[in-house]
């Protein structure tokens, strides 16, 4: 049986849009023999170009593999209506004895139709909206469909639209979990940590909407976001790339990160660490280049990576972050106009960070991000929630308070964090607000932490120096070298730490566990310790294990060109280069994991059609060698799911939690696995063995369903997919178990599918999703309302 969104697919842009261009095409060569082609493109004037030129790209980066064999194959649902508007009398016949008031009205109403299939947010359009369609709009859309197709008097087209709108109406669809794949996520994204730049984001939603209205603005290439320091404009452009990263528009292809942000750190003898990712044009050339993995950068001029660069731009769009621009001078401002001005004239977005804008003159371009506004909902939000990360007294927080702390903070969310951390180590929160308000917001910031390391045991003061100091992330053990630590004792200290949030949980880079200090933090750490004794003896290790770091360092380095220059062959469509990239790799590096997974990855995408058996290999090769990627056991089952290969789907998923640690994305994939598979089992009347696997199905889901404080901004969809998935497993087990005679374990599962109900909609109120299915297992279980169920 057919998913909802497979009808609407299946109706819209095959059914009713071919049926369309093939009835387009027809009318306007035989009325226009010798001018069809500026027919076809005469309602849309200045964009046509645009329109053929992102059609032939998309084809050159390999999203789509059919040819183009003429104009009238770059016609969508969305270019519908402007068609109809400009060409009605052609392209609709007139039905004899027709009124020319009956011949307006007509037109009217097609071009209502054509709009509002045009603006349906759903996959049908091939523009996922932030929900699935219901079947209410599904009905509403595919009649609006074949009532045009009526119109233009294509039967054969009407009757297929039309069964599949009986279909839709008799609820002959599945209503299964949709597949996770639906969720486009650019991979090779180039990213900072979050727990470096951005942990815990709060609100400013504003803000955010102006981004994303913009990111959708085919007219404007490049923002700014400008505010004060500390007043958050890093955090937000950061939350925004995950976003575009995660739930990116149809046009992008990666989102590119880099910081002109100047790290000096004074230490001991007057020595500077400068760790930017670019300074001047070149720099910042080779930066994005080596995002996109190209080979041999260092070996061009700076010419030839001027033109690469905007060849990489153009043939893969990028949004390309630039952040803290305040800090290019002199050569710097050739990288300003570069990407102002020559960047932007390609289909890439870029968005800038800077203190200031006059001096660009981008003022119409710019969102001002200001501090949190005394009372606002936002602000109150971003204080209770550090209150409850530094484990303060809730109830030592009341609304007066809260808001005393964002006036005298200025509402920076930097200062916020830096006032509370006085609280953390003892001080009342009205003392915290009387000490900042008589001091500078620096000088009150170099007092909390100053208070803070004094209450710091020996051994965190040595680790919180040595993650300071280091150039980079940093591994345990090399904190143990730096510190001079015992296993047991730098792990004791790195506990203390993150009690404290001065050290986040470790991240897997380049196969090592590594901790990455928030930028601020590193800052004033340094600013404050950095000429100590303490210090100078800490750097002086840096540099001595240094000197055995740059072997290994350039060899994770020569591995990460080789996987990004192979996921921007991918991306070209370019299979076969792809995959000798990474043989070539293979030979020099035999049992890198990072490697296998990679070319499991190639051949998992490689077109016509995927070379599953190699890909099963190489994913299988990579998990031996105890790879430690999520994204690795998640792309090996999300090709096992679609093979309807539900065992190997889950055992994928199920090995990679086992390495990989807790996963809500794993555990969501091994939980839809397992409840596909029980689905076929039941259907086969294998009942008991259907029970097993939808138990399975049920502890794993149990782990992909978050606490709502524990969902990051832009994840709430996943969240309600995962709920979604739940109650659908429940539903399963409901079935098998009234199957089976087993009543009270029926009721059983029937009072945790209405518990489930219940949290779904309490926690994502305007989830149209949410009161759908509720509505349709209410019907479906009448037991439901009698077993607590209250959002009915």
């Amino acid at each position: 049986m057919l998913s909802l969104n497979t009808i609407c697919f299946q109706a819209i842009c095959r059914d009713y849009r071919n049926a369309v261009v093939a009835h387009i095409r027809t009318s306007l060569k035989t009325a226009y023999p010798d001018d069809w082609e500026s027919r076809v493109a005469s309602p849309f004037q200045k964009e046509w170009e645009k329109i053929r030129a992102d059609a032939h790209v998309s084809r050159n980066s390999g999203n789509y593999e059919a040819r183009l064999k003429d104009d009238f194959d770059l016609l969508g649902v969305n270019h519908f209506h402007n068609l109809f508007e400009t060409h009605f009398d052609l392209l609709f016949p007139n039905v004899e004895g027709q009124s020319e008031v009956e011949r307006r009205t007509l037109k009217r109403s097609v071009l209502d139709w054509a709009r509002s299939i045009k603006l349906m947010r759903d996959p049908a359009t091939g523009h996922p909206g932030d929900e699935d369609i219901t079947a209410r709009d599904a009905m509403k859309m595919l009649d609006e469909a074949w009532r045009i197709l009526d119109a233009l008097g294509l039967d054969s087209a009407v009757q297929n639209v039309m069964a599949l709108w009986e279909q839709v109406r008799n609820g002959e669809f599945d209503a299964d979990i949709d597949d996770v794949e639906d969720n486009r996520k650019l991979e090779s994204s180039i990213l900072p940590s979050r727990e470096s730049v951005a942990p815990r984001f709060v609100g400013r939603e504003p803000e955010l909407n102006a981004l994303h209205r913009w990111l959708l603005d085919d007219l404007s290439r490049s923002w700014f976001l400008a505010g004060d320091g500390g007043k958050g404009k890093t955090a937000i452009a950061y939350e925004f790339a995950v976003s575009t990263r995660d739930y990116p528009p149809a046009n992008l292809e990666t989102v590119i990160w880099l910081t002109a942000k100047a790290r000096r750190f004074a230490i001991g003898a007057g020595i500077e660490t400068n760790d930017p990712d670019f300074w001047d044009l070149e720099s910042a050339l080779t930066g994005v280049l080596t995002a996109y993995g190209a080979v041999d950068v260092e070996q061009m001029d700076l010419s030839q990576k001027r033109q690469s660069t905007l060849e990489y731009l153009t043939a893969l769009p990028a949004l390309l972050v630039l952040d803290d621009v305040d800090s290019l001078e002199d050569t710097g401002i050739e990288a300003m106009n570069f990407f102002l001005f020559q960047a932007a004239a390609t289909p890439s977005k870029v968005l800038l960070t800077s203190r200031r804008i006059a001096h660009y003159g981008m003022e119409p371009m710019t969102t001002q991000v200001q501090g949190f506004a005394v009372g606002s909902p936002d602000g109150m939000d971003f204080v209770h929630s550090r209150v409850k990360m530094f484990g303060l007294e809730a109830d030592q927080f009341l609304n007066g308070l809260v808001n005393r702390i964002l006036e005298v903070c200025d509402g920076s969310p930097l200062f916020i964090q830096d006032l509370l951390r006085l609280c953390k180590v003892g001080e009342s929160p009205q003392t915290a607000i009387e000490k900042w308000a008589n001091d500078s917001g620096e000088e009150a910031r170099r007092y909390a932490l100053g208070r803070e390391f004094e209450k710091l045991s020996d051994g965190a003061r040595k680790v919180l120096l040595s993650c300071s100091l280091y150039p980079g992330p940093v591994s345990l053990p090399e904190i143990r070298v730096v510190a001079d630590l015992s296993e047991a004792n730098c792990e004791e200290a790195i506990v203390e730490l993150q009690n404290l949030f001065l050290v986040p949980r470790p991240r897997l880079i380049e196969d090592v566990p590594r901790f990455t200090l928030n930028t601020n933090t590193r800052r004033l750490v340094v600013d404050v310790l950095g000429d100590s004794d303490l210090a100078t003896r800490i750097k002086n290790s840096i540099d001595a294990l240094r000197g055995d770091v740059p072997a290994s360092h350039d060899q994770r380095r020569r591995i990460g060109q080789y996987i990004r220059q192979a996921v921007s062959q991918t991306q070209l469509g370019e299979y076969k280069a792809a995959e000798a990239t990474v043989l070539q790799a293979l030979e020099t590096y035999p049992e890198n994991a990072d490697l296998h997974g990679q070319l499991g990855w190639v051949y998992k995408n490689w077109r016509p059609s995927p070379r599953i058996t190699d890909a099963r290999i190489r994913f299988s090769r990579a998990a031996q060698l105890k790879s430690a990627k999520e994204d690795l056991y998640w792309h090996w089952a999300q090709m096992e799911a679609k093979q309807s290969e539900w065992t190997s789907a889950a055992d994928a998923a199920e090995m990679g939690l086992g390495i990989v640690g807790a996963s809500p994305r794993l555990s969501s994939t091994a939980g839809y696995a397992r409840s596909r598979l029980a689905r076929d089992l039941y259907q086969q009347a294998h009942n008991s063995r259907a029970d097993q696997e939808a138990r399975l199905a049920e502890a794993h889901l149990k782990n992909a369903v978050l606490d709502v404080s524990d969902i990051e901004q832009g994840h709430y969809r996943f969240q309600s997919q995962a709920h979604r998935a739940m109650a659908i497993n429940y539903e399963r087990l409901i079935r098998i178990n009234r199957s089976l005679g087993e009543r009270g374990t029926e009721l059983h599962f029937t009072r945790l599918l209405a518990d489930c109900l219940n949290r779904w909609n309490r926690e994502h109120p305007r989830d149209d999703v949410a009161a759908t299915e509720t509505d349709r297992l209410l019907q479906r279980f009448p037991d439901l309302a009698e077993s607590g169920l209250v959002f009915a």
